[in-house]
C-alpha cells in the first residue's frame, strides 16, 4: 500500500535543519536596567518583540517560522487554519475554515471546499482587491506541491486539485490521509493570487495576500502590520496596527518590556522570574514534535528481548530527569503530535510505565550478565542533551546496568543513528514531525522510512494503519491512545522533554490565546489591547 511508503520527506539535510533543543541552553542573565518609558504607542497599536528575520517573502518556498509567526505569513490566508482561543485545550491541531466557509468529505478520498465569497485580495496592483477564486486556490496548491518545493510533502497524498466552479475546489487523494486538514492548515500552505505565481514576485515586497493585515518592513528590520479595511470577519483584527520590533541577545526582550517598548515577547524561565516581579503575565504553549527523543533498537541485543526493554523503562524516571535538566516547563510523553489534547495519555498513565526501580533491579538480577552491558548514545546538540544523558546513565546504573556513554557529533548522529541504525539506545532530537502520521507512519510503522526502533509488530502496524485513514476525530483519538499504550508497553521510545515556550505580556494585552501549531501566526488577529493600560 502506497501510504506505508510515503512518510514525511525527511532527508538527512532536513533533519539537520529541523532538530532543535527543547529549550535554550541556560546562560547568565543579569537583571536588565529599565530604560526610560517611551511615549505611548499610537492608539490601537500592539507591540511585539520579534526574533529572527528572513529576506525571502515567499512563504510557500521556505521553512522559516519567522515568516509564519512574525512575517509575511501573517498577511496571507490558507484554506484552513489551526484554531486558537479560550476554548482550545493545548496541545491542539484542531482546524477551522480560513478562506473556506465550509468543507465536506463525500468519501475518505475526496475533500470539497466552498470558499468564502467575501474573501478579497489586498487592494494593491495587480490584484487590486478582486475576489479570491477557486482558480487561485488551484494554482497555489499546484505550486506548493511542485517537486522542488520544500513543503511539497504536505500534499503527497493529493492526486488532483480541481476548480468545480468559481467558489468550489475539490481535492481527490491517491489514498486516504486523515492528516490532510492539518496539512492544509500548515502556515506554509498559503493561498496566493494567480497573477503573482510566475517569476519572483512572491519573494519580494510588497506582500499581497488575502489576510487581515498588510505588511510593511522597515530598513531597521521592524515589521508593521496595518489592518485591512472592511475585512470579511466582523470585529477582526482586534487592533488596528501591530509593530513587530526586532529583539535579540540575552535580556533584550526583558529590557524592551520593562522599558515599555513592547507588549509581548518570548522569554526564558530565568527572564520570566524578572518580568513576573514587574506585574507581567505569561502564557505557556507546547510545541509538538520538538524536543528530545529516547529510543531503543529492537534489532540489537540485548534490546531484541522485550523484558530487557521493559526493564530499561522501569529504571528510568522521566519526570526527575526532565525537572533536573529541561526545566519545569518541558513535559514528557510518548511524543506523537495530536489533534486534540485528550488524545494524549494522562500523565499518571504515561508514568506508570516508568520509575519502578526495585522491580527493574529484580528483573536485571535474574537476567543474563551480558544483558547489563549497554551503550547509551547521545547526540551533542547542546549541553542539555549531554546533561540529560548523564541523568539517564545514572538512573540505569542505579539498578545495575553497566552503561558506556557514546557522544556523537551532529553529523555522526545523523549518519550512525538515523541512517545506519547503529545504536542500542540513544537520546537526541528527532526529525520534524508536525502531524500524527509524520510520527507514527515514518518512525514506528514497520515499513516506515525512519522506523528508528526496527520494530516489526503486526498489531502496532494495524493500529497505525487504522488511525491514518480515520477521519472521525474522536474515533481516531481512541486509536492513537491505544498506540501510545502499545509503544510504551513494548519499551520502544518516548520523548522525555517536549518544548513548552513561555511568552510574557503586559496587562495592556487582552485575548492572547497562543497556539503555535505548525508555527502559525493566525492568533495575532484576536489579540487586543486596553488603551492606557500598563
Amino acid at each position: 500500500m502506497r501510504w506505508l511508503l510515503l512518510g514525511p520527506l525527511l532527508g538527512v539535510a532536513t533533519l539537520a535543519v529541523g532538530c532543535s533543543s527543547p529549550t535554550p541552553t541556560p546562560t547568565a542573565t543579569r537583571t536588565p536596567t529599565p530604560v526610560v518609558t517611551p511615549s505611548p504607542p499610537p492608539p490601537g497599536t500592539l507591540r511585539v518583540g520579534m526574533t529572527g528575520a528572513q529576506s525571502n517573502m515567499d512563504v510557500q518556498q521556505n521553512v522559516s517560522e519567522w515568516a509564519t509567526i512574525f512575517g509575511p505569513g501573517v498577511a496571507h490566508s490558507r484554506l484552513l487554519r489551526f484554531a486558537s482561543g479560550p476554548d482550545v485545550a493545548l496541545p491542539s491541531m484542531r482546524v477551522e475554515c480560513d478562506l473556506c466557509r465550509e468543507w465536506e468529505t463525500p468519501d475518505n478520498r475526496t475533500y470539497v471546499f466552498h470558499l468564502d465569497t467575501n474573501a478579497r485580495w489586498h487592494d494593491v496592483a495587480p490584484v487590486s482587491g478582486r475576489q479570491v477564486t477557486a482558480d487561485d486556490v488551484v494554482s497555489s496548491l499546484e505550486r506548493l506541491r511542485s517537486e522542488d518545493g520544500p513543503n511539497a510533502m504536505l500534499l503527497d497524498a493529493v492526486d488532483a486539485i480541481v476548480a468545480v466552479d468559481a467558489a468550489t475546489v475539490r481535492l481527490t487523494l491517491y489514498y486516504p490521509d486523515a492528516d490532510l486538514p492539518q496539512k492544509l492548515a500548515n502556515p506554509h500552505a498559503v493561498i496566493v493570487a494567480q497573477e503573482l505565481v510566475d517569476g519572483n514576485r512572491l519573494r519580494i515586497e510588497p506582500v499581497i495576500g488575502s489576510g487581515p493585515w498588510t505588511m510593511d518592513r522597515l530598513r531597521s528590520g521592524q515589521v508593521n502590520f496595518d489592518v485591512v479595511e472592511n475585512y470579511r470577519r466582523a470585529g477582526v483584527p482586534a487592533v488596528g496596527h501591530v509593530i513587530m520590533t526586532p529583539v535579540g541577545g540575552s535580556g533584550a526582550s526583558v529590557s524592551a518590556m520593562l522599558g515599555g517598548e513592547i507588549d509581548i515577547g518570548q522569554v526564558t524561565e530565568e527572564e520570566w522570574l524578572i518580568v513576573e516581579k514587574e506585574g507581567f503575565l505569561s502564557v505557556l504553549t507546547p510545541r509538538q514534535g520538538i524536543g528530545a527523543l529516547l529510543a531503543v533498537n529492537t534489532q540489537r541485543p540485548p534490546f531484541d528481548d522485550l523484558d530487557v526493554r521493559r526493564t530499561l523503562f522501569l529504571a528510568l524516571d522521566p519526570l526527575a530527569g526532565r525537572e533536573q535538566v529541561w526545566g519545569a516547563t518541558a513535559y514528557s510523553a510518548m511524543g506523537v503530535p495530536v489533534v486534540e489534547a485528550d488524545w494524549l495519555l494522562e500523565p499518571e498513565r504515561f508514568t506508570s510505565y516508568f520509575a519502578q526501580q526495585n522491580e527493574a533491579r529484580s528483573l536485571l538480577e535474574a537476567a543474563s550478565p551480558s544483558v547489563e552491558r549497554i551503550t547509551l548514545t547521545v547526540a551533542n546538540f547542546g549541553q542539555k542533551y549531554l546533561d540529560y544523558s548523564d541523568v539517564v546513565a545514572g538512573q540505569l546504573r542505579d539498578v545495575g546496568f553497566d552503561v558506556t556513554l557514546e557522544v556523537l557529533s551532529r553529523a555522526d548522529y545523523l549518519a550512525n543513528v538515523w541512517r545506519n541504525r547503529d545504536f542500542q539506545v540513544f537520546v537526541g532530537p528527532l526529525p520534524p514531525t508536525s502531524t500524527t502520521n509524520d510520527f507514527l507512519l515514518s518512525l514506528l510503522h514497520s515499513q516506515g522510512q525512519w522506523n528508528i526502533t526496527g520494530v516489526v509488530d503486526v498489531e502496532l502496524d494495524r493500529l497505525i494503519g487504522a488511525q491514518s485513514v480515520e477521519s472521525d476525530v474522536q474515533a481516531r483519538g481512541v486509536l492513537v491512545r491505544q498506540i501510545q499504550e502499545r509503544v510504551l508497553s513494548q519499551g520502544l521510545l518516548f520523548m522525555p522533554a517536549i518544548t513548552i515556550e513561555r511568552w510574557a505580556y503586559s496587562t495592556r494585552v487582552t485575548g492572547f490565546h497562543l497556539n503555535l501549531a505548525g508555527g502559525q501566526g493566525s492568533f495575532w488577529e484576536s489579540v487586543g489591547i486596553i488603551e492606557g493600560g500598563a
